[in-house]
């Protein structure tokens, strides 16, 4: 089978490609950066460069049409927001490729903080904060236990954790743009990620992120159960009949856990399950189960951290966590060429001092959709 993986800047990209390599399969890795780490995976057919979907969408999806039909694709993996704009892509695409996307509607709804949120209610005993949604200024209520965050976003980016009317002017909080007001939690935070084919659960692991990026994007993951999370996730997949990759974030606050936002897409979880994971060869994924293991995303972990870890007098403590834990993106069988990272993390320097953004920013905003 020849499948076709998109957003291969992101290590999740590497993991889809490893799961269909080991299966047997061709694989082509696709994104719109000149570097990104996918590149340099090794046992790849090769690396397909993209339009930015955000900057160029006929362009995208003219170009996306190209590879499909030039290499007779025959399954496409999308794993970063690419997504949203695959979605466009998908509704006007006639030919014999699968596409592991969900529908449209939903998938645009499970992106939308506050949309998403009446999806999730009632689901096994797991609970929605309380939410507002906000089109003006003048509905921002000033009230030190919620916090103000866009319905969309990405890496904890632009939360106000103390919302007071003043905070936004009308060219930030509008219609065309709104917020929520959220019932601030403080407890543990926990994520997951799931793969459904058409409402039925593929794989589902919860896990605890550690070391992360603006305190949201985690760099270092430990597995974690509670059958609260199994039967959140089943009762989704039933009534929503969701079709592909899907994470959300929670928070347990005095025993009680909460959902707080989802990301219709995939996630570093996949990284806990990539090994117990195969596709058929008519395109159907399948999961041995196995008892998951720490892991993290590599040296990073200590370029990113280590200054926070020395100031906070942790230092030993993330060292401990980085030895005993293995590097997720190591596999002797299909390497990522050496210096592949720093190549990566070069073309992120330059487009963050380009574009004048923070890196987390510049990782992502070609690939962006907020509505």
């Amino acid at each position: 089978m020849n499948i076709l993986i998109t957003g291969a800047r992101a290590p999740v990209a590497i993991e889809w490609a490893r799961i269909a390599l080991r299966s047997g399969h061709r694989v082509w890795l696709a994104d719109s950066l000149k570097w990104p780490l996918g590149r340099f995976l090794q046992g790849i057919e090769g690396y397909l460069r993209l339009p930015s979907p955000r900057q160029d969408l006929a362009g995208y999806q003219r170009q996306l049409q190209g590879y499909l039909d030039q290499h007779a694709i025959e399954l496409l993996i999308p794993t970063c927001e690419e997504i949203f704009y695959l979605s466009q892509a998908f509704a006007a695409y006639i030919g014999p490729t699968e596409w592991l996307i969900p529908e449209r509607r939903l998938l645009f709804e499970l992106h939308h903080k506050y949309q998403s949120l009446s999806l999730l209610t009632g689901l096994g005993e797991v609970r929605t904060p309380a939410t507002r949604l906000l089109t003006s200024c003048s509905q921002i209520a000033d009230d030190p236990l919620t916090i103000l965050k866009p319905v969309y976003s990405r890496f904890g980016r632009q939360v106000i954790r103390t919302p007071k009317p003043g905070v936004l002017n009308d060219r930030q909080l509008n219609e065309h743009i709104p917020w929520v007001q959220q019932q601030k939690l403080d407890g543990v935070a926990l994520c997951n990620y799931a793969v459904f084919e058409h409402g039925r659960l593929i794989v589902h692991q919860a896990y605890q992120p550690k070391y992360c990026f603006n305190q949201a994007a985690g760099s270092y993951f430990v597995p974690y159960q509670d059958r609260r999370l199994d039967d959140f996730v089943r009762q989704f997949g039933e009534k929503t009949g969701f079709h592909g990759q899907v994470a959300f974030d929670f928070i347990e606050q005095d025993g009680v856990i909460f959902v707080i936002e989802c990301n219709p897409r995939a996630t570093s979880g996949l990284h806990l399950l990539g090994a117990q994971m195969s596709i058929a060869a008519d395109g159907q994924l399948q999961y041995l189960p196995a008892p998951p293991k720490a892991g993290h995303v590599g040296v990073i972990v200590l370029l990113f951290f280590a200054w926070q870890a020395w100031r906070d007098k942790q230092l030993a403590t993330l060292w401990q966590d980085f030895r005993q834990a293995p590097n997720l993106l190591n596999d002797p069988r299909w390497p990522i060429s050496a210096g592949a990272q720093w190549c990566a993390l070069l073309e992120m320097g330059y487009r963050s001092l380009r574009y004048r953004r923070p890196l987390t920013d510049a990782s992502t905003f070609d690939i962006e959709w907020d509505g």
